[in-house]
Parts: C-alpha cells; sequence; structure tokens
C-alpha cells in the first residue's frame, strides 16, 4: 500500500497532464469539423461544438461547385508518386549500406544523415532554378513536366530520413537470410527483391505515411512552381477560398476536412505497421 500511495499522485498527474494536452489538440479538429457542418452566420454565432442545424450540404456543395475532384486527383497523383519514388530508391539505398560491403560506407551514411540538418528552405531558391533551368516548369511546360519538377525534389528531400529508417531495419535482419538466399543461387538483386523488401513492409508503412502527409500538404513548393489554376493542388485551392472579400468559413472549413479525411483514414488502416515501423527502424541497428 505504501508502494501505491507513493507513486498514485505521481501517476495521476501524468494523466491528468496528457488528457489536458490531448484535449487541446484535438479541439481545433473538431472545431474544424463541426464549422463545416454550419452555415456562415452560426460558425460566427454558435460557438458550441454541436451544430443547431446539420448542413451536409456544405460538404457536397464545396466538392461539387469548387471541383474539389480536381485539386483532389492532382494533389493524390503527386503525393503517391513521391511516395513511391522514395520507397523504390531509398529501400534499395538502405539495404545497399546496411547489407552490401563498398569503400566509404560508414562515411557516406554520415554525409546522408548529416543532411538532416539542413532546412529545406535554405536550398528552396537553388532548387526552383535548377527545375526551371531543365525546363520542368515556366510559362511553356506543361502539367507533366511541372509535376515532375515537384516530385523529384519531394523524393530527394526524403532522401536521409528514408534511408536512416530503412538501413537500420535492414540490420537489424540476420545476415542468416542473405547466406541461405545465396546458397540458392539468388542475385543481390534478387535477395532485395524477395527476401528483404517483402519483409520491410512497416517501414514501408512508416516511411510512405510520413511523406505522403508531408507532400499531401506541401504548400510552398508548389505555389511557386505551378502556374495553372487547373493544375492546383488542394493546400493551393484552399489558399484561393482564404482570398475572397469575405470568408466564407465554413465552406472553408468544408475544404480543409475533405483535405484531411483521406489521410486520418489511411493513418486508421495502416496504424499497426506505421507503429512497428517506428519501433523497428529507430531503435535497431
Amino acid at each position: 500500500m505504501a508502494f501505491v500511495r507513493k507513486y498514485l499522485p505521481s501517476q495521476l498527474i501524468y494523466y491528468v497532464v496528457l488528457t489536458l494536452y490531448a484535449a487541446l489538440s484535438v479541439y481545433p479538429f473538431l472545431w474544424m469539423v463541426s464549422s463545416s457542418l454550419k452555415s456562415n452566420r452560426e460558425v460566427y454565432r454558435n460557438k458550441s461544438l454541436i451544430p443547431d442545424e446539420l448542413r451536409l450540404d456544405i460538404l457536397v456543395d464545396t466538392w461539387n461547385e469548387l471541383e474539389f475532384f480536381r485539386y483532389f486527383v492532382n494533389s493524390a497523383i503527386i503525393s503517391l508518386a513521391t511516395v513511391l519514388g522514395i520507397i523504390l530508391i531509398y529501400s534499395l539505398a538502405g539495404y545497399g549500406f546496411a547489407k552490401t560491403q563498398f569503400w566509404g560506407r560508414d562515411k557516406f551514411f554520415l554525409f546522408f544523415l548529416a543532411v538532416l540538418l539542413v532546412p529545406g528552405v535554405a536550398v528552396l531558391i537553388p532548387l526552383v532554378q535548377l527545375v526551371r533551368a531543365l525546363g520542368l516548369t515556366g510559362s511553356n511546360a506543361n502539367q507533366f513536366s511541372t509535376y515532375l519538377a515537384l516530385i523529384l525534389p519531394m523524393v530527394n528531400g526524403a532522401g536521409p530520413f528514408a534511408i536512416f529508417f530503412f538501413r537500420n531495419f535492414f540490420r537489424s535482419l540476420p545476415n542468416e537470410l542473405k547466406d541461405a538466399a545465396r546458397v540458392d543461387g539468388c542475385s543481390e538483386w534478387g535477395i532485395y527483391f524477395r527476401i528483404y523488401l517483402p519483409l520491410s513492409t512497416p517501414v514501408i508503412a512508416t516511411v510512405g505515411i510520413l511523406n505522403l502527409i508531408a507532400s499531401w500538404n506541401a504548400y510552398i513548393l508548389p505555389s511557386i512552381l505551378i502556374n495553372n489554376d487547373d493544375w492546383f493542388t488542394l493546400p493551393l485551392k484552399l489558399r484561393d477560398l482564404d482570398l475572397q472579400a469575405v470568408i466564407q468559413w465554413n465552406v472553408r472549413m468544408a475544404g480543409s476536412v475533405i483535405m484531411v479525411v483521406p489521410i486520418i483514414i489511411l493513418f486508421i488502416l495502416l496504424q499497426r505497421y506505421y507503429i512497428r515501423g517506428l519501433t523497428a527502424g529507430a531503435t535497431k541497428g
């Protein structure tokens, strides 16, 4: 009983603090959802999270009248292509750093980790100048090249983080797997594609979700490179809603709900793999 009396107050404080923090974190999201189901007048008048009149038509009208489906597809194309490139390229790099021997392997790995300390905004201007020099963006660029100019920098920017996770995970796998595959006549590519890549599902989920969120919410680079309204992503379309003379907050919040719901659904479906990937990729190796 003395042990319980000693530690119960401290645990109670932890629970109270965490509960308050959770409430403060969740409240803005709940307010966003609530406002998307109210009329604009009620958003100003009613401070409660429960609408006086449930207006599901706000979400439907925002999706249809503002053609959110087009911008949803644009965001999906850029985000999925970015995540696919990150997983294919940096899972290979992680495997190379973990399971192959070459000159300067550890030094190159430390170099990639050091790049994590460089803020992305520091290389923004040279990056924009580079993609314009390559003809990937500008007044004469088409939609495909403009999207390519967005995807390639985001894939490149995710490199150090993704390599770190994949490398640590692959190092945690026993070398006997590779030795057994070699005895069976498997090549280096075969070992990677047939054995190590399928086993890295948790890290793929973790790296994929984190980079999908980052590319889905990307604003600065798309706002600089995209010069056609029809090619806008969801964040750029939401910016247009803020440029109106009178902001319709219910429409603005409805657009925000449309933007975050796919990410929430994806995270719920993959949260088990996401947590396993964080544990395996960040702590082992």
